[in-house]
C-alpha cells in the first residue's frame, strides 16, 4: 500500500518537508536506535534490536502480531534524522536528546524524504517508507520538553513498514534497497 492509497490527516505534505535536503549522492548511517517497551515508557536506547516483517521491533511498545492486518503498516518503525535534531536545537534554543523524539531509530546522512514510497535498507532490514509525519501533543507530554512540537513540525521523521526480519545494529548502513532506486534518486 503506497502513500498515495492511504492519506494520513497528520501526515507531513513532501512540499513541506524541513528535514536534510535530498543529494544525488548520499552515505548514511544508523546513530542510534531506541525502543520503548509501554506506550508512554521511557525510550531505551539499545545497541541493536531485531525487527520483524510487518511486526515490529522486538520490545518495542509498537510490536504486534501484523500492521498489515490492522491496515497500518506505518507504525512498526518510526525514523529521524540526528540533522534535524541538530537543525532544531540551533533554531529553538532546545536540546533534543533523540530518545525524547519518541524515534525508533535516528540516522545521519539520510534525506528520509528519498525514502518515501521506496524501499531500503538499515543493515540487511528491508523496509519501506510509507510517510512523513508530525510531532503529537503526547509528544510534547511524555518528552517534558517545552516546544517540541514546534521544533519538530514538517520535520518529525519517517514512519515505515517492516518487509524482511533481521537485526538491525547501531552504526549499520542505510541506504536504498533496489538498483532502480538508487538510479532514480540520482537525477
Amino acid at each position: 500500500m503506497s502513500r498515495r492509497e492511504t492519506t494520513f490527516t497528520w501526515e507531513t505534505p513532501p512540499e513541506l518537508w524541513r528535514g536534510l535536503k535530498p543529494s544525488a549522492a548520499w552515505n548514511g548511517s544508523v546513530v542510534n536506535l531506541y525502543i520503548a517497551p509501554e506506550p508512554a515508557g521511557p525510550m531505551i536506547s539499545v545497541a541493536q534490536v531485531r525487527a520483524f516483517a510487518d511486526r515490529g521491533l522486538e520490545g518495542d511498545r509498537f510490536f504486534r502480531d501484523s500492521w498489515a492486518a490492522a491496515k497500518r503498516p506505518d507504525k512498526a518503525v518510526s525514523l529521524i534524522e540526528q540533522e534535524v535534531l541538530e537543525m532544531a536545537a540551533s533554531e529553538h534554543h532546545v536540546t533534543i536528546a533523540g530518545d525524547k523524539t519518541r524515534r525508533n531509530i535516528i540516522t545521519r546522512g539520510v534525506p528520509l524524504i528519498e525514502l518515501l514510497d521506496r524501499d531500503f535498507m538499515v543493515g540487511n532490514v528491508v523496509m519501506r517508507g510509507i510517510r512523513l509525519f508530525e510531532p503529537c501533543g503526547h509528544l510534547e507530554k511524555v518528552s517534558h520538553i517545552s516546544g517540541i512540537f514546534h521544533a519538530l513540525e514538517n520535520r518529525s521523521g519517517l514512519k515505515a513498514a517492516i518487509l524482511s526480519d533481521g537485526v538491525i545494529h547501531r552504526g549499520d548502513a542505510v541506504k536504498l534497497h533496489s538498483l532502480r532506486d538508487a538510479i532514480s534518486s540520482a537525477h
